[in-house]
């Protein structure tokens, strides 16, 4: 079991805001202490009574969801809606677990506010047309949100109404006394149907949630335009497409968590805080003759498939996995938002398992579209901090053609990270395996890639490569990093395809390889290679 946690600390000062009523009220509203350069929304309590939830239904998730996100800064009573891989890593939660409600019954709303009226400030009230304004006036004001056929329920409670948000939309909400106290350093990009999904994350942080349902990735741009240099972005944006988002996250110095199916992370993010310890077996390994591959999935940036279905039978739940070595993504933010996660995956490797950092630095982003040098080295430096916290040693950069940029220079400059493997954006093995050093540490591009409905990327092809690529140990070109695409594997007729069994396609693509052929680790993998005439 884990050991409990320290807590990055947040305060709460007691600001005067003047309601659209008139009347003026005096409101907790969270602001986070600056620690360090890598900064993520944590919880101002850590949980150590945990009321367990059954995920809510539409007409409750908003309240449901902001209630979660007002305890993490408010009570040590907390909650956790049973979604994702709750079951993994809740025995990694140091705290009183119980689900039904003291006289036996189940938690409702009615029963919520009135458990927890005392430490609610009030609600906002709103309807389908200002649902969104309400998550982000809720975080500002650290209230409860409730819908207009749930005000009963409030009012049973005792509660207060703050404020009246039905019918704003963005516009009113940014031209409000509001929008001022908004977090600018954090935001949600999120649907609001998705609810309670990241709600309790954007009222924990008092961010922005919004959604930008368009295709123009100017408007795109503009929308965030507000955020600090150096923030975060929890969500995705399947409208614009994930090039569009990037690119213009990117272009503002701003990180994209993908994180819009995800729950629980305002009570996750109170329990993180001590370095975690991977179960490696690290880089000592000698040069051989042999071609050396390194095996790394992909999409380990993807908050929400780490804490949901990462440990499925096709991923890192495979039987095989373990059979042989093997690296595995997990975002920076892992240990700051999701710690008991990473626990548990730590805690279930082999010694042929080792984690890396995904991708490319405190969030997905494309560092060199990066246009201020100074925000740019914070967020190195916030990425070796964070990569010290989860312990690890080797990132991940995806890039729109950035193998060459100077912003992954100063990336793979900074202590704590041993090198860099390169993706790009457009073909993920398009730099074909070029290695650069830098400081003394490899830049190293992938060389293939295992991808379904792609010439050149089955088991059968990048076998057939490898197996007639050079061996000795210092030719660059006697290795090989090959990505493998996490939503591509081999259906149950042995065909890969999307979707498929993707540690089966693994396995077959190692049964083909030749006896000269040696699979390492990550680390291992940059100690061979720092060793060679490239």
């Amino acid at each position: 079991m884990s050991c409990f946690f320290s807590r990055i600390a947040a305060v709460f000062t007691c600001i005067s805001i003047l309601f659209s009523s008139g009347a003026a009220y005096a409101v907790r509203f969270l602001k986070n202490l600056d620690v360090g350069p890598a900064e993520y929304p944590r919880a101002a309590v850590a949980a150590e009574k945990i009321i367990l939830l059954p995920y809510p239904d539409a007409a409750s998730a908003l309240t449901v969801g902001s209630l979660q996100g007002v305890l993490a800064n408010a009570s040590k009573t907390q909650l956790l809606i049973k979604d994702g891989a709750w079951q993994k890593y809740l025995p990694y939660i140091d705290a009183d677990i119980s689900e039904a409600r003291p006289d036996g019954g189940s938690w409702d709303v009615p029963s919520l506010l009135g458990k927890f009226s005392s430490v609610l400030n009030g609600y906002v009230l709103c309807d389908d047309a200002g649902a969104a304004a309400a998550v982000t006036v809720a975080g500002v004001l650290q209230a409860v949100i409730i819908p207009e056929q749930l005000e009963a329920a409030a009012v049973g409670a005792g509660l207060e109404k703050l404020e009246d948000v039905r019918g704003w939309d963005d516009s009113k909400l940014r031209g409000s006394v509001y929008w001022r106290r908004v977090n600018d350093k954090t935001a949600v990009e999120q649907p609001v149907s998705l609810a309670p999904k990241l709600v309790d994350l954007a009222v924990m942080a008092g961010a922005y949630f919004g959604f930008s349902d368009s295709d123009d990735a100017k408007a795109h741009k503009k929308l965030f335009s507000f955020l600090k240099d150096n923030s975060v972005v929890f969500g995705w944006n399947n409208t614009l497409g994930e090039y569009n988002t990037v690119r213009t996250l990117s272009e503002l110095n701003v990180c994209l968590i993908p994180a819009d199916h995800g729950c629980n992370y305002s009570t996750l993010s109170g329990l993180g805080g001590e370095a975690l310890v991977q179960n490696v077996r690290g880089s000592a390994v000698e040069a051989s003759q042999a071609h050396t591959v390194c095996l790394v999935m992909s999409d380990g940036d993807n908050l929400q498939w780490i804490t949901s279905m990462f440990d499925d039978g096709a991923h890192y739940g495979s039987q095989v996995r373990g059979s042989f070595a093997m690296g595995w993504g997990l975002p920076a933010s892992i240990g700051s938002v999701a710690a008991p996660m990473a626990e548990y995956l730590y805690d279930a490797q082999t010694e042929n398992d080792e984690f890396i950092t995904q991708i490319s630095g405190l969030g997905y982003t494309f560092p060199s579209k990066w246009n201020n040098s100074a925000a740019l080295n914070v967020m190195a430096d916030g990425l070796a901090e964070q990569m010290a916290l989860n312990g690890s040693r080797v990132a991940c950069v995806l890039d729109d053609g950035g193998f060459d940029s100077k912003a992954l220079d100063v990336i793979v400059s900074r202590d704590g990270i041993d090198a860099l493997f390169y993706f790009d954006y457009s073909d993920y093995a398009g730099m074909k395996g070029a290695v650069r050093t830098v400081s003394g540490k490899p830049v190293i591009a992938a060389r293939h890639k295992l991808w379904s409905g792609i010439s050149g990327c089955s088991p059968e092809e990048i076998a057939a490569c490898v197996n007639a690529a050079p061996t000795a140990p210092s030719d660059p070109d006697s290795y090989s990093l090959i990505v493998i695409h996490a939503w591509s594997g081999l259906d149950g007729n042995g065909s890969f395809v999307p979707y498929g069994d993707t540690m089966a396609a693994v396995e077959k693509l190692v049964s083909l390889f030749d006896s000269d052929v040696r699979l390492v680790t990550p680390s291992e993998f940059v100690s061979l290679i720092s060793g060679t005439d490239g």
